[in-house]
């Protein structure tokens, strides 16, 4: 197998093998930027001496005696490992799946591949090595479906029946390392596909025990699915709304950066796997909406959201955004109902915006999934209600954001300076009218506003 690397690179050939995911993505026809490689001389020399010959950067990771070291070169990344075992093959037996279990040998560029992870990656199949890697290191349980999900591949039927058998001790895993292999199983497109995979191996509730409510939980006795078959629909349906190619999606006219785009969809598919778990009041209607009911769910939900993400070390910024989603996500449903009553809805609609801020189009998507997840049967009420959150979108980036981006005609300071006010609760609750009233109008000059703060000093 010839390598897209010079081999002149390394100090030594013999005793050195190209291993693992860099094999697998070659024979993928995929070229990797980093390379895994093993060697049977001392680790800690050859990496010096591959900088050397790069002009190359070394960097160490690990912990107690478990060292790896990086070599960073203009073109790609070397991460260097001493060959576990007395060979390499006994090193590749020690690995997670058969199609991370091959390696090239440097020296003469044969493939070694004892376990016909070739044959599997031809098959398109995801393999455990031995029975034992789960109880080695429980978070392969949860890389399985990243594997799969990543090459849109298959789990066996051998794995799956050990993944049922040992799910429980994923447990035993830092929140940390699971949180990263959920977030790269969420970065892929058909993500739903593999988060059933999972609810049906029993592995989603060993992960989120909070989920095994919404496994038995009904609406209602008569109710055909529970409730978290219908959050997997409607997750269905955000995948689908998420696609840039989506009809839908193109309607909205929505551009963003492509890095930052894809974190935001993964953070609004997190906070639609939580959005139910504060036991649902009912399925969103046309028909009625109780406020009370929606916003107390809501905020048990986003309590439970906000201890998963500690769980997990989500961070303060990821967590915050997965709460508001998850505690505002009602909120369009209640804009829906006023609009199909003939009530005001521009108001309402700044005032969601000014609840919401930059995450006001997350939680518009989130909702219209979860419409479309919880009422399939009738297509005439989730086309109304798609083409209100349409048009809540689009006025959100033609609308909201150019007039929210103009400073305010009166702020804190002039409250103060002005009137003579000090902060407290109705200091915040004039700030907040005068922003509401200046989203309001297309020109909203400093002369309105003292005269609307002058007005609400009087009512008071």
């Amino acid at each position: 197998m010839k390598l897209p690397i010079d081999a002149e690179i390394f100090p030594e050939k013999t005793g050195v093998y190209v291993v693992g995911g860099s094999i697998r993505d070659l024979l993928l026809k995929r070229t990797p930027l980093d390379y895994d490689l093993a060697v049977q001389h001392d680790a800690a020399l050859f990496a010096r001496r591959l900088a050397a010959n790069t002009s190359g950067h070394i960097f160490e990771f690990g912990k107690h005696g478990y060292t790896m070291r990086r070599v960073v070169t203009k073109d790609h990344f070397f991460d260097i490992m001493p060959i576990s075992g007395e060979n390499i093959t006994s090193d590749l037996l020690s690995r997670d799946f058969t199609i991370n279990a091959m390696a090239v040998d440097v020296s003469n560029g044969n493939l070694i591949d004892p376990l016909d992870g070739q044959k599997d990656l031809a098959a398109k199949k995801v393999r455990l090595v031995s029975r034992k890697v789960f109880r080695q290191d429980p978070l392969r349980l949860v890389r399985a479906y990243r594997m799969a999900a990543a090459f849109d591949f298959t789990i066996d039927k051998d794995t799956k029946a050990a993944i049922e058998a040992d799910a429980d001790l994923i447990r035993k895993t830092a929140g940390e390392r699971i949180r990263e292999e959920l977030f790269k199983i969420l970065q892929c497109a058909n993500s739903h596909v593999y988060l059933a995979m999972m609810a049906r191996s029993g592995l989603l509730f060993s992960v989120f025990p909070e989920f095994l409510k919404l496994k038995q939980l009904r609406l209602h006795s008569a109710a055909p699915r529970t409730v978290l078959e219908q959050t997997l629909d409607s997750y269905f349906h955000l995948e689908t709304l998420l696609d840039p190619a989506d009809e839908f999606r193109r309607l909205i006219r929505v551009h963003s950066d492509k890095e930052h785009d894809v974190t935001r969809s993964i953070l609004l598919k997190w906070s639609l796997l939580f959005h139910d778990l504060g036991s649902p009041p009912a399925k969103p209607t046309i028909a009625h909406v109780q406020k009370s009911d929606y916003i107390a769910h809501a905020t048990r939900s986003a309590v439970l959201a906000q201890e998963i993400c500690k769980r997990l070390r989500f961070s303060r910024r990821q967590t915050d955004i997965i709460e508001s989603i998850v505690r505002n996500h009602f909120r369009p449903f209640i804009l829906f109902h006023a609009h199909l009553n003939n009530g005001p809805v521009d108001k309402g609609f700044i005032r969601f915006f000014l609840k919401c801020g930059a995450v006001t189009p997350d939680v518009l998507l989130h909702a219209l999934a979860e419409f479309m997840g919880k009422n399939d049967s009738n297509p005439s009420d989730t086309q109304k209600f798609t083409e209100f959150i349409r048009s809540l979108i689009q006025k959100y980036y033609t609308v909201l954001l150019p007039r929210a981006s103009v400073p305010s005609p009166i702020n804190g300071k002039d409250l103060i300076s002005e009137f003579g006010m000090k902060p407290s609760a109705e200091f915040k609750q004039i700030l907040a009218r005068v922003e509401e009233e200046r989203l309001t109008k297309q020109t909203f000059t400093r002369e309105e506003a003292i005269k609307l703060v002058k007005k609400l000093r009087n009512q008071k």
